[in-house]
């Protein structure tokens, strides 16, 4: 019987060893990403600090509504049509034998539109999804805003009467509508339009005009992340209106608190966004009428959500300048996967003064007189690892469902997605995130 002694052991374990050094020199580490076919939709490649990209596709691929409305964008939508190609891949539409998807279409065809992706030089997700939409809201339509669009009417609130008579602004009130890409900076007066209706809010604003003028793209819905921010300047006392604006956004950037802090939550930072502002040597003309002294204080400035979106993306901005120094803030945002809007919205501000001025014996809290019409439930989240001008993206986003179904019942996994790496986490890890980027939509009611 052969026999092996401690040599031939040590010779062996050196040869097993030398075996193994020759196999990584020549074939390297294996690297293969945990396979997506359990998750349903593929990896991304990265194509040289391309993860921000990747991130955003992903946390798209997780919004039904807005799939939905890629679906329905024609051919000649040049960036629209690739997008929708790319998320079938990230919705389980479509698959790749290998689960991963390079995105190199659709960087070619955003980099014909004017987005400049530098080999090795990481840029924002931010600023990607606003390059992205600017481009695709000129694709769909031709920027226009009306009265309609804007604000969010309620029976209790507005007053229809028909009428003839051409348009009509009373108590001073100016209508703007800013368009942040069409503006360069500027405010932009649209005519407003309400069907041959007169609106008439609380007394505040009358106006009239023909119905609203269509383009050549008239069937198009706006994207599901459109929507309005409402900002209002009135005097406390004598509650003139001295301006309403309403201003389009896509996405919201949130500041956080001026100083790190143990606890954030989402909702806090929310009501400092529409905290009231008190505005100086600015008099109320109609106080000044009726002899009343306001010594130039009496004007409140607010800004509310004048209509909210289907999908909802708000972007903290952790980026902080100390000593002309960019830093980048860690703090921790507790936010929820449920997040009701309604009480940011300025329909909530009309419902509590009429509730004041009709039920004011009543206990009753304000969310049962109008219900959580704006609940939105938690889609995706996008985190950064590194500092404000380096590190890595990336995603944490809710799995597909095979029947689509956007309900609160409806459950679905999460999984975390870098590039090509995948692997399921529970929605624990996910709320636990150091969060950059949050994508919420709407629940159906």
């Amino acid at each position: 019987m052969f026999k092996i002694n401690g040599n031939h052991l040590a010779f062996i374990g050196v040869t097993g060893a030398g075996l193994a050094l020759v196999a990584y020199v020549l074939f390297g580490p294996s690297n293969k990403p945990k396979s997506s076919k359990k998750s349903g939709f593929c990896g991304l490649q990265n194509l040289g600090s391309t993860c921000y990209l990747n991130t955003l596709l992903q946390s798209l691929a997780s919004c039904p509504m807005f799939v939905e409305w890629l679906n329905q964008q024609p051919k000649s939508s040049t960036v629209s049509y690739t997008l929708n190609k790319t998320l079938k891949f990230l919705t389980g539409a479509r698959y790749n034998d290998d689960g991963i998807l390079s995105p190199i279409e659709l960087v070619t065809i955003l980099t014909k539109v004017g987005f400049h992706f530098k080999p090795n030089l990481q840029a924002d997700v931010h600023e990607l999804f606003i390059h992205l939409f600017s481009v695709i809201e000129d694709e769909a339509y031709k920027t226009s805003c009306s009265l309609a669009d804007c604000l969010e009417t309620n029976e209790n609130l507005i007053e229809k009467r028909n009428i003839q008579n051409p348009m009509k602004i009373v108590n001073n009130v100016s209508i703007n509508v800013y368009n942040p890409s069409k503006a360069e900076g500027s405010l932009l007066e649209n005519t407003a339009v309400i069907s041959n209706n007169i609106l008439n809010i609380s007394g505040n604003i009358v106006l009239q005009s023909s119905k609203k003028s269509l383009d050549k793209n008239q069937n198009v819905k706006p994207a599901p992340f459109l929507g309005y921010l409402s900002n209002n300047i009135e005097c406390s006392l004598c509650h003139h209106k001295l301006s309403l604006n309403y201003e389009k956004f896509y996405v919201i950037s949130l500041n956080l608190p001026e100083y790190p802090q143990l606890k954030i939550e989402l909702s806090d930072i929310l009501e400092q966004y529409i905290k009231k502002e008190k505005l100086e040597n600015l008099p109320c003309t109609n106080c000044d009428q009726n002899n009343t002294k306001t010594d130039g204080k009496s004007y409140i400035k607010s800004v509310k959500f004048g209509k909210l979106p289907s999908c909802l993306c708000l972007h903290l901005v952790r980026t902080q300048y100390s000593k002309d120094r960019p830093l980048k803030r860690k703090d921790f945002v507790e936010f929820p996967e449920y997040l009701h809007m309604d009480k940011y919205t300025s329909v909530y501000d009309q419902l509590s003064k009429i509730r004041q001025s009709r039920e004011r014996s009543s206990s009753e809290p304000l969310e049962r007189l109008r219900g959580n019409k704006y609940t939105y439930r938690l889609k995706a989240v996008i985190v950064h690892a590194g500092e404000h001008n380096t590190g890595h993206f990336s995603t944490y986003r809710r799995g597909t469902t095979t029947d689509h179904s956007r309900h609160r019942c409806s459950e679905t996994r999460w999984f975390f997605t870098s590039d090509a790496h995948i692997e399921e986490v529970t929605l624990q890890q996910v709320l636990q995130s150091v969060v950059y980027m949050l994508f919420y939509e709407k629940c159906d009611t």
